[in-house]
């Protein structure tokens, strides 16, 4: 194989990108069955650009599935150690650190003998303290990290996932074992409406505006913020406080600021409806069209958000205004416009296609508009909703958030929470906010 085929096969086979996780995590999936004849291919070419595809991930938490069935062709072992030492070998600064330390977890689909191997050899990947987060999947009907449309399967694999069903005993019949009563849900996967009332009227989701006003408190300047992943364990036990509507919830306790940056994109990802759903997807590709950023943020506001529902108006604004505190404390928090683009905007979009979605997270020149969208928005938010922000209004409007909340947990005194509102309320401007064109 040519240099240029090889990079081909690495950016549209072997390697592809699958959006989030169930923890919003962003998730790599690697096709072993797409390995090339080690005879007719420069397998040391292919390191360099598999390596290549994989830094445009360590710099954040990231989770890799590797499908390892199906495979015709296996990487010869004395390439294996070489790609061990290349690793190991400071291919630029911190590269052996951020690879182990940002792969949270890692999925072999249909074990077989040479990726138990590789992963044994390639310590630079796998450490003995990573090995608890190594899963091996015996197949696809056991694998829950994400629905499986997400991973675009291919023909080989789902031939050896067939083998692998017709090889496993049969699963026990619904009668033999009890079920758990579903549990009603207040906060993940529930409609918008439901949750904020058809015109906004019951205010901004409790978990939005609780995150929100924690990491401003406290998480503003912390380094990689978004980017970092918490306790899978802390961060189930948060999020089923917020679906159970557990009066009093500490988010402190429960593991802190990455605990809530998760729980934040975990509930726009969560949405039945996404925030952008694909029938939008021909007006924000319009986008693109637009020369400056300044056009951009203007067509957000006159095409693109009057195409929102009035709850879904309300939250995407108060979201973007934190956003953009956010991209205002990057000298301290690294994570600036385009840095918090790449690890939000796979969750505000949700297709029947996962790879038109990855197209449209893409933010600049050939991205798909999803990604300027999230970027421009960000980083010209006065533009973008067409109001000045560090007014007064923004401390009323977080009063606001607080009192609605309050009443909605049902923590206190209903008749003192009413009147807290009504008093609130008083104020034309929060009169607006309430309306929808505040939030």
């Amino acid at each position: 194989m040519s240099e240029p085929q090889i990079q081909e096969l690495v950016s549209t086979k072997l390697i592809k990108e699958a959006g989030v996780d169930l923890e919003s995590r962003p998730l790599l999936v690697f096709y072993a069955c797409y390995l090339p004849d080690p005879q007719t291919t420069d397998y040391d070419i292919l390191l360099n650009f598999l390596l290549a595809r994989l830094d445009n991930f360590v710099e954040s938490d990231y989770v890799l599935v590797l499908f390892a069935g199906g495979a015709k062709y296996q990487p010869p072992w004395t390439w294996m150690f070489k790609a061990y030492s290349n690793l190991g070998r400071n291919r630029f600064a911190g590269a052996r650190y951020r690879y182990r330390k940002h792969l949270k977890n890692l999925h072999i689909v249909h074990p077989s003998l040479w990726p138990k191997l590789l992963m044994q050899a390639m310590g630079a990947v796998v450490s003995p303290k990573f090995s608890r987060k190594v899963y091996a999947e015996t197949g696809l009907m056991q694998f829950v990290v994400v629905p499986l449309e997400q991973l675009q399967i291919p023909e080989e694999v789902l031939t050896i996932d067939a083998q692998y069903q017709s090889a496993m005993p049969a699963s026990p019949s619904p009668g033999s074992r009890s079920v758990a009563p579903p549990v009603a849900k207040h906060a993940f996967g529930v409609k918008l409406e439901d949750i904020m009332g058809t015109n906004g009227e019951k205010g901004l989701p409790r978990v939005v505006s609780e995150c929100i006003e924690f990491i401003r408190a406290n998480g503003l300047d912390s380094e990689g913020i978004f980017r970092r992943s918490p306790a899978s364990t802390s961060m189930q036990s948060a999020k089923q406080a917020y679906d159970r509507n557990d009066p009093d919830i500490d988010l402190a306790t429960l593991g802190g600021v990455h605990v809530a940056c998760v729980l934040l994109k975990m509930f726009f990802r969560d949405l039945p409806e996404p925030l952008f759903p694909a029938s939008m997807y021909d007006i924000i590709r319009g986008i693109e069209a637009r020369p400056t950023p300044l056009d951009q943020a203007s067509y957000a506001k006159t095409t693109i958000f009057p195409l929102l529902s009035k709850p879904a108006n309300m939250l995407i604004k108060s979201l973007f205004s934190f956003l953009h505190q956010v991209h205002t404390h990057s000298v301290r928090n690294l994570m600036n416009a385009h840095n918090l683009c790449i690890v939000w905007a796979p969750n505000l979009v949700r297709s029947d296609n996962p790879a038109v979605d990855f197209t449209m997270c893409a933010a600049g020149p050939g991205g798909g508009g999803v990604g300027t969208l999230v970027k421009v928005a960000i980083e010209y938010w006065d533009t973008a909703f067409g109001e000045e922000k560090g007014g007064e209004n923004d401390g009323a409007v977080e009063d606001d958030v607080k009192n609605r909340r309050n009443f909605h947990v049902g923590g206190g005194d209903d008749e003192d929470a009413v009147s807290s509102i009504a008093a609130a309320l008083s104020n034309p401007q929060l009169a607006a906010a309430a309306s929808g064109s505040s939030l």
